[in-house]
């Protein structure tokens, strides 16, 4: 995962589980490993959007949200929400469900990186998921700030209908969407 969100690469029943389910569905295994192929299963069966996450996140904590990704560990499953918080890193957890709140608590590292990447931009983190998800046709993954100054852009992950991932970039001034280049892609 991009320096924006932490991911967890447990192998887990509930990986198990999402990865028969994926094998059923004809996905290709190799493609992914098992944790991003449970990450794939559960961002296409979740009960909310991302974009719905990330709205519920805001609204909780007061914050503007500059990362999201759905995680899948041990614990659970939940969309991880990285927001600026009075000027603070904060990770928010919403379950993927229910849109139910999970609880918060200071972003560190890689979860506080990127937070001023895009300040003063035009678009929003949920404008940007909602333009990548329109251009890739399925649900985002994961999304975030990624490069600096002029030539920071919105990195996008979206799981299309037949379970592969495309990678995307949105232009956070103009919301344009392009396929990402190869170098920038984890």
């Amino acid at each position: 995962m991009r320096a924006t969100s932490h991911r967890s690469h447990t192998f887990t029943p509930a990986a198990a589980f999402a990865v028969l389910v994926l094998a059923g569905a004809g996905v290709s295994i190799a493609h992914a490993d098992a944790s991003e192929n449970a990450e794939i299963a559960a961002v296409r069966h979740a009960g909310i959007t991302p974009t719905e996450a990330v709205t519920r996140a805001e609204k909780h904590t007061g914050g503007r949200a500059f990362g999201m990704g759905l995680e899948v560990a041990h614990r659970g499953t939940w969309y991880e929400v990285q927001l600026d918080v009075h000027g603070r890193p904060v990770l928010a957890r919403i379950d993927p469900q229910n849109g139910a709140w999970l609880g918060s608590s200071p972003a560190h590292g890689e979860d506080a990186q990127g937070m001023h990447s895009l300040s003063g931009r035009k678009l929003s983190l949920n404008r940007a998921i909602a333009a990548a998800e329109h251009a890739g046709h399925g649900r985002a993954l994961e999304a975030g700030p990624f490069g600096h100054g002029k030539a920071a852009h919105y990195d996008v992950d979206v799981v299309r209908s037949d379970g592969r991932v495309t990678h995307l970039s949105v232009d956070p001034d103009s919301g344009a969407v392009r396929t990402t280049p190869d170098n920038e892609i984890d």
